[in-house]
């Protein structure tokens, strides 16, 4: 009964997807896969919208091993229904540890589809064999556009918080424009003179109530800007300067151009040093506090081994509350860090 009114609906719309999808299922019903999935197609291309036969192909290809074939129906359920997102999690974080189908949803995430920066910061965060991706980061990296910030970001962490430091600091190498490729060095930007993306091994400024962080030109800077941080005269428990660092074990010399402009603090501003799964911190150089030229601020520090990955901070040190009162205005420059022998 329910093939005859297929039938006549065929008849009456020849351009109809749903009857197709209705005798798909009752050949599917029946047992025979091939002619059910032929009508499922038919159903697909003639309704674009008709979920169920987007579902069905999506489970017909996938158990086929056909990621190729599969994907644009993945694609098109996520497209026409956003919230089902969360019902394919599983699916997804299987695909994205999957080698054999990075091809196919490499290419569909390189149409840029509405849930690709939702999907790339879930297999950062719980996919659960960061080896078994990084293959599909690095080819959508070498697409046109690469990865953006929001999606490149939370899998250099993954990689970080793994240990995988090496890997993370080459991906995002790689993803820089050729304009800013000269500022790389052990500590890159070090002049301030390219706009921070706080991602990856960049610059990370964070708002912090009492300071005001600024890339400003003035008077003795390396370049066209330095760094300006200032302060507002009241407690601010300052380190929200910092900058992930790639160094390798081994001793460095860190140094970097200062000024103090009416600094009234009574700890002084520094650099410290810090290896990112914590410790004791490397070191930290002179405070910088009260009304100086421009100077150098130099520290010598040791990477040991197992130290993987390290935070170059600019902290207020202060040991309690009262201590992080903090006023005036402080200038850097020139960051740089050079291997000892």
């Amino acid at each position: 009964m329910a093939a005859e009114y297929a039938r006549r609906a065929l008849r009456a719309d020849p351009l109809d997807g749903r009857p197709y999808r209705v005798l798909g299922q009752l050949a599917a019903a029946e047992g025979n896969e091939a002619r059910a999935a032929g009508l499922f197609t038919l159903a697909a291309r003639r309704a674009p919208r008709d979920r169920p036969a987007h579902f069905w192909l999506l489970d017909h290809h996938l158990k086929a091993s056909r990621p190729a074939q599969a994907m644009p129906h993945l694609d098109t359920l996520l497209r026409i229904q956003p919230n089902l997102f969360t019902r394919f999690e599983p699916l997804l974080l299987a695909l994205a540890g999957a080698p054999p189908a990075h091809a196919a949803l490499a290419d569909t995430l390189a149409k840029n589809p509405p849930w690709r920066a939702r999907f790339l910061v879930l297999a950062s965060s719980k996919g659960e064999d960061a080896a078994a991706m990084a293959p599909l980061f690095e080819q959508l990296r070498q697409t046109p556009g690469g990865l953006a910030d929001n999606e490149l970001g939370p899998w250099l962490d993954r990689l970080v918080r793994e240990g995988r430091v090496g890997q993370a600091y080459l991906l995002w190498a790689g993803q820089l424009p050729k304009e800013k490729l000269a500022a790389l060095g052990n500590v890159y930007n070090g002049g301030f003179e390219h706009e921070p993306a706080p991602v990856g091994f960049d610059w990370r400024f964070a708002r912090v109530p009492g300071a005001r962080i600024e890339r400003l030109s003035t008077e003795g800077a390396g370049g066209r800007v330095a760094l300006r941080v200032a302060f507002e005269d009241r407690r601010v428990p300052f380190a929200h300067v910092r900058q992930m660092l790639a160094l390798p074990a081994g001793r460095y010399r860190f140094q970097a151009q200062a000024k103090a402009d009416s600094l009234r603090t009574d700890r002084g501003l520094v650099w410290q040093l810090a290896c990112v799964a914590g410790g004791k911190p490397l070191g930290e150089t002179p405070p910088l506090l009260g009304h100086t030229p421009w100077r150098t601020l130099e520290l010598a520090f040791e990477v040991p081994p197992g130290c993987e990955g390290q935070w170059l901070t600019l902290r207020l040190p202060a040991r309690i509350p009262a201590e992080q009162r903090i006023g005036g205005r402080a200038w850097f420059d020139d960051l740089k860090i050079s291997r000892l022998p």
